[in-house]
């Protein structure tokens, strides 16, 4: 089901209008005291409006989706490659796995987390810490009802927490509805982080 909503979703791309829903793409750095190897990132969307939402992440032939770092992305073994393969009990135990590196849509962990996935190969991330590459009609997704693709009251929506040594640079599109319930779809949006080299 959730895959026929996608696929109507990413259809109607062409008529809709960009709105200025995402202000922009920011990073929040989390002290991750040493625990993993490299420095943990969170990204998010800084929305206008409390209740603007984002409900699909995506990449195609026109605008390609892109995640990579000079240095692998530190993959724990207790994880996944979304949030919600972190066990919200296990990753306050677990060093490792608090740290993990993942993609998400507005939760941080396995509670209440119904993102889904169509055409994207996490191969690469999650076995050897490499880059996350849509090149060609694929996305991750929930559905407008699902509460965590709602801003809630600081205007932000998560969207992927990374872990690595290296330089990371980021690039996205994104489809949502505004709080007034309008749908709007931005390409090529970016972001980037990370220790920057010396020359």
């Amino acid at each position: 089901m959730r895959k026929k909503v996608l696929i109507v979703l990413i259809g109607a791309l062409s008529p809709l209008m960009a709105l200025t829903q995402i202000k922009q793409l920011s990073v929040q750095e989390v002290d991750n005291e040493g625990k993993v190897p490299g420095r943990t990132y969170r990204v998010f969307a800084e929305m206008t409006n409390v209740k603007d939402q984002i409900y699909v992440i995506f990449g195609d032939s026109t605008h390609t989706l892109e995640i990579k770092s000079t240095k692998p992305f530190f993959q724990s073994k207790r994880g996944g490659a979304f949030s919600k393969n972190s066990n919200r009990k296990e990753a306050g135990e677990n060093d490792s796995l608090r740290y993990d590196s993942w993609v998400t849509i507005g939760a941080v962990d396995n509670y209440d987390n119904n993102v889904s996935v169509l055409n994207v190969n996490f191969d690469e991330f999650e076995k050897s810490g490499g880059a996350i590459k849509v090149k060609k009609d694929g996305a991750w997704f929930c559905i407008p009802t699902d509460q965590q693709a709602w801003a809630k009251e600081d205007k932000r929506l998560l969207l992927m927490q990374l872990t690595t040594a290296g330089e990371v640079d980021g690039k996205i599109s994104v489809m949502g509805k505004t709080a007034a319930g309008e749908s709007y779809t931005l390409h090529d949006l970016t972001f980037a982080c990370g220790s920057k080299k010396k020359k």
